[in-house]
């Protein structure tokens, strides 16, 4: 038995890295949250929680109506804005973001957080933050970014009304 000393560089069991990833991704993913911005209306949700989300994030919502859905556009005062997409029946059918910070993705998403979370930890591990795409039964997600710099989209496909396009979604 060798006995390392000070001096001696530690050698690490190259079989060990790989079980290091997921803890990685459960950190980073952690880290996210904890950063993110307060509640916004739920994926799938109604309409009605829009305001109280504008006034908890002390933010500014405009609203842009289209024949088949609204949009309604809360900017939050650190430059986050997420779009709202709401059917005439008062339904999220789809959210979308970009800006400085992520949103709190827990909330966004509401009851699809779960499947987004187990859909992100199916996805291969690769270097860097490569754009996710989730293509998962009711449930679309694409996001990406970097560091001051976030964009994303999440739509129920069965929701969406009639004639809207993904591409709308932005």
């Amino acid at each position: 038995m060798k006995i390392l000393t000070p001096t001696q560089p530690h050698i690490v069991n190259p079989h060990a890295a790989p079980r290091l990833k997921p803890l990685r991704l459960a950190c980073a993913l952690a880290a996210a949250l904890a950063l993110s911005l307060p509640a916004m209306a739920s994926l799938g949700g109604n309409v009605n929680s829009i305001e109280q989300d504008r006034a908890r994030m002390n933010a500014s919502v405009n609203v842009t109506q289209t024949a088949s859905y609204d949009v309604h556009q809360i900017q939050s005062p650190e430059g986050t804005v997420v779009d709202e997409y709401v059917s005439l029946q008062g339904n999220v059918f789809a959210v979308a973001w970009h800006g400085p910070f992520l949103p709190q993705m827990s909330q966004l998403l509401g009851s699809y957080f779960q499947q987004y979370t187990a859909a992100l930890a199916a996805q291969p591990h690769h270097y860097g933050h490569p754009p996710l795409n989730i293509q998962a039964p009711g449930l679309a997600i694409q996001m990406g970014g970097h560091m001051r710099d976030y964009f994303g989209r999440a739509y129920i496909p069965d929701m969406m009304p009639s004639g809207v396009k993904a591409d709308e979604i932005k």
